[in-house]
């Protein structure tokens, strides 16, 4: 026997081993299965990040526990939440319930649970008024605002939770960057208002426009 020959046989032996032994059940794993949660994202806003996975842990063959780990495109289990304010944490038996449906052929040992806390606000909406700081509009010497200061949008509406909204306040200077101004005005200005991922904003400019005249002597 050449060793080519050999070698062949030795892998024919290690997948007959393998496939043998994938086919006996007791074997024990933890996979991450996807997770999407259900709420009205019309009323209602997640202050902490959800959780996308659940851990849980499988007993099975190895077929199927080596189908479960690597199995592409699966759909996640629907977890629906009615009164987001009133739920803290994800309830396991329902999970457990959901995943059998999804598991079919494997045991579920336990669900893991350090990451199901659950943390929602009533999402609310304000209205946020915008002006001008007028005195500290930078003008030529003997130059003065000669007309209205038109703003376009006048007012700006933000929207999240609660306790992100309590650091806007109901109305916002906004600065004209321009300096010696000795022209009327007419151009785009940023409004920086304080940034936070969990609060919309309807607009991020504002156009300003007003005229501006010399003083006679």
């Amino acid at each position: 026997m050449n060793f080519k020959t050999l070698i062949l046989c030795f892998l024919a032996a290690a997948i007959f081993w393998l496939l043998n032994a994938l086919n006996k059940s007791g074997y024990t794993t933890k996979i991450n299965y996807p997770l999407e949660i259900i709420y009205d994202d019309s009323r209602y806003i997640p202050v902490t990040p959800l959780p996308k996975t659940i851990k849980v842990s499988l007993s099975s063959t190895g077929w199927n526990l080596l189908k479960d780990n690597f199995s592409f495109h699966v759909s996640p289990v629907l977890y629906e939440i009615a009164n987001p304010e009133k739920e803290g944490q994800l309830n396991t038996t329902v999970l457990t319930e959901k995943l059998l449906a999804k598991l079919k052929n494997s045991k579920i040992n336990y669900i893991v649970t350090d990451t199901f806390a659950l943390n929602f606000e009533r999402k609310y909406s304000k209205k946020v008024v915008l002006k001008i700081d007028s005195i500290g509009v930078d003008l030529e010497k003997n130059f003065v605002i000669a007309s209205l200061i038109n703003i376009t949008p006048a007012e700006i509406i933000i929207e999240g939770p609660a306790s992100a909204l309590k650091a806007y306040q109901d109305t916002f200077y906004l600065k004209v960057p321009a300096k010696n101004l000795a022209i009327n005005f007419d151009d785009k200005i940023s409004i920086p208002l304080p940034k936070n991922p969990l609060v919309k904003i309807s607009a991020e400019q504002a156009t300003v426009s007003f005229e501006v005249a010399e003083l006679l002597k």
